[in-house]
């Protein structure tokens, strides 16, 4: 029988991890924790743990609640097995999730908890295996094992410190996938607050290491910080909506100074464009409703600068570097048109028809920051004042979202 290394938890020695490892692991923690879709999330998992360590092949095995089995939910290296389920009891991956505890094995053929069907089924020789449990506060949930180290080394305690912490996160965002796909709004709200949440769990984690080099403290400081801010805004982004589907929301009902709203949506978005070099630029015509006089548009001026705001935002957030902002107001037919155009890449056909929906984001934008929802609160806010968004947007050009509202003549 092979010799086995059972790692325990505990401290990791300072030198254990790189600092450049560390920095990964910083990087990867953002992605893990925006990451929606829980095959998008496993194969993300299994790309950074091949890279960490150095290792041919890894793959998840995931606890399926109503057999009690192990089955496999993803594998990098070679095909997953096919109808191979996996029992907690004669196997490496059960033996760590009974245990809760990682494993070295330097000779996998050798072990006696070796579950050959595995490599019979995907025609692949297993040799060497790091196996580290995924935890959350549920309990264990299942493995993450990295198999065949490259030049057939041996695993070192890095490559055990790496993987468990990897793990650590991996589980959690696991967890929040699954959540996430749950269609109720509160499982959908929760996943979402557990986003950035998880990120500051992970980052205060790394920060309480005694070593994580001094030079690396504000990063992870700044991190929190980020996320903090992002936090407070989903919450009041969620609290928003929540009030706004019920039809809780009271909306003001004044004559709106059109011109005096998309000015002080410009001045409030500028030093966001700034930073990205985007330059914002102003064409309004001149017979704007004003609070006194005709052309009149009666509403509620805040809830208007908030779908403006958002609509800029998002503008910015999605533009091209240096690239410009365009907005436009005209009354035409007894309608105000407000339109936001930028220079950006533009919107799939595919992906126009979700704009609105909940927490809906451009697949490859998962980790910008946001709720997921401003664009269902502008939609709505839009609706209570009996008013539509349409979106025009072309490949490589540009997007342009348009508010059109009733105005009395």
């Amino acid at each position: 029988m092979s010799q086995i290394k059972e790692i325990p938890y505990q401290p990791l020695a300072p030198e254990t991890i790189s600092p450049e490892s560390f920095q990964r692991l910083l990087e990867i923690s953002a992605r893990l924790s925006s990451t929606l879709h829980l095959d998008d999330l496993l194969a993300l998992v299994l790309d950074v743990s091949t890279e960490l360590t150095e290792t041919q092949k890894a793959s998840i095995l995931l606890v399926d609640k109503k057999t009690g089995l192990l089955h496999f939910a993803a594998a990098k290296g070679g095909g997953i097995p096919e109808n191979v389920v996996v029992p907690l009891d004669g196997s490496i991956a059960g033996w760590v999730v009974r245990n809760g505890r990682s494993l070295i094995l330097g000779d996998v053929q050798a072990d006696s908890r070796f579950y050959a069907e595995v490599d019979k089924d995907s025609e692949f020789v297993t040799r060497s295996m790091l196996a580290v449990p995924l935890i959350t506060n549920k309990g264990v949930i299942g493995a993450l094992e990295v198999l065949n180290k490259k030049d057939n080394a041996p695993y070192t305690g890095q490559d055990v410190a790496l993987l468990e912490a990897l793990a650590s996160q991996a589980a959690v965002a696991i967890m929040n996938a699954r959540l996430f796909h749950q269609s109720d709004l509160l499982a959908e709200v929760m996943h979402e607050l557990k986003t950035p949440l998880m990120a500051i769990s992970a980052a205060s984690e790394l920060l309480a290491r005694p070593e994580l080099p001094a030079d690396k403290h504000m990063d992870v400081v700044r991190m929190i910080q980020r996320e903090t801010m992002r936090l407070s805004k989903m919450t009041k982004d969620f609290v928003d909506f929540a009030r706004l589907e019920s039809g809780r929301v009271r909306m003001a009902c004044e004559p709106v100074d059109v011109t005096a709203v998309i000015t002080d949506v410009a001045r409030m978005t500028q030093s966001q464009a700034s930073k990205r070099g985007i330059t914002i630029v102003s064409k309004l015509a001149d017979d704007l409703p004003t609070t006194t006089g005709q052309p009149r548009l009666i509403g509620d001026a805040d809830r208007l600068k908030q779908v403006l705001l958002n609509l800029v935002s998002n503008a910015i957030k999605y533009n091209m570097e240096n690239g410009r902002i365009t907005l436009t107001a005209q009354i035409s037919d007894r309608e105000l048109a407000i339109g936001v155009s930028d220079t950006g890449p533009g919107i799939s056909d595919e992906d126009l028809e979700h704009l609105f929906e909940r927490f809906y984001r451009i697949p490859g934008s998962e980790s910008a920051e946001g709720s997921g929802l401003g664009l269902s609160i502008a939609n709505k806010i839009v609706e209570e004042h009996n008013g539509r968004i349409e979106v025009t947007t072309a490949l490589g050009e540009g997007t342009t979202f348009t508010v059109f509202l009733p105005v009395t003549m």
